[in-house]
């Protein structure tokens, strides 16, 4: 039983250290937030950020890039495939109408591995987020999606022209990214680890505890079993 035990963790290792996610959040800037003051990039790159400790943490492989500018797409693209990805991830945040609000997920077509990585993260992440307009398509015309060589899963995480859902993006990146991976981790049929808990801060309860090694009616005295006291603690 323990070499059974011992040969599934071995698999499982070999199967997650070999599996590279790149992930590829959004550089748009200008694309602001209804609420906090902030925008699409920014946020997207800690949602990626945390995804990326997730991921790590159970075992594979990660790489991603920050840049913004007119390059970057391309850029990134280009890293990706160079380097060998076994999945691309983009990572975005939505706009229409200020009233619609939902996690929309697309890939190269509905039937390859880019649209079943896609199912695997919307079902872990699509029961957290706020709004209810949600689906997966295929949109093979994006540049994103149609010039990377590995299979790509590009996610709309929610509506930032929502003010309310714009607000829960903002106070919720880390639970979005953690959802994320947890999806990838479904996707290629690895357990996913929990982040380990916070430890629980000490506390006194407002008890404040002395302690008192003797009185002496003469300060002399009392400064000697002092001096005294200190050098057994040196």
């Amino acid at each position: 039983t323990s070499e059974s035990s011992l040969k599934k963790i071995q698999k499982r290792r070999m199967i997650t250290m070999s599996k590279k996610i790149y992930l590829s959040p959004s550089d748009q800037v200008r694309n602001l937030y209804a609420y906090g003051n902030t925008n699409e990039a920014v946020q997207c790159r800690k949602i990626a950020a945390a995804c990326k400790v997730a991921l790590e943490r159970c075992g594979f492989e990660v790489k991603t890039n920050y840049k913004d500018g007119s390059n970057a797409m391309y850029e990134r693209v280009a890293e990706s495939n160079n380097w060998g990805a076994d999945l691309h991830v983009c990572i975005h945040t939505n706009a229409f109408n200020g009233k619609v609000s939902g996690t929309r997920l697309m890939a190269y077509d509905t039937s390859g591995k880019g649209y079943k990585a896609c199912k695997a993260i919307f079902n872990a992440l699509a029961p957290i987020t706020p709004g209810k307009s949600e689906n997966i398509s295929a949109h093979p015309n994006l540049y994103e999606i149609r010039k990377v060589n590995a299979p790509t899963a590009y996610i709309e995480c929610e509506f930032h022209d929502v003010p309310s859902v714009a607000k829960w993006i903002v106070e919720h990146t880390t639970k979005i990214g953690e959802a994320i991976a947890k999806g990838i981790c479904n996707y290629f049929g690895i357990a996913y680890k929990s982040p380990a808990p916070a430890p629980k801060p000490t506390t006194t309860n407002g008890v404040i505890y002395q302690v008192v090694t003797g009185s002496f009616s003469a300060k002399k005295n009392a400064d000697k079993y002092g001096k005294d006291a200190v050098k057994k603690f040196e």
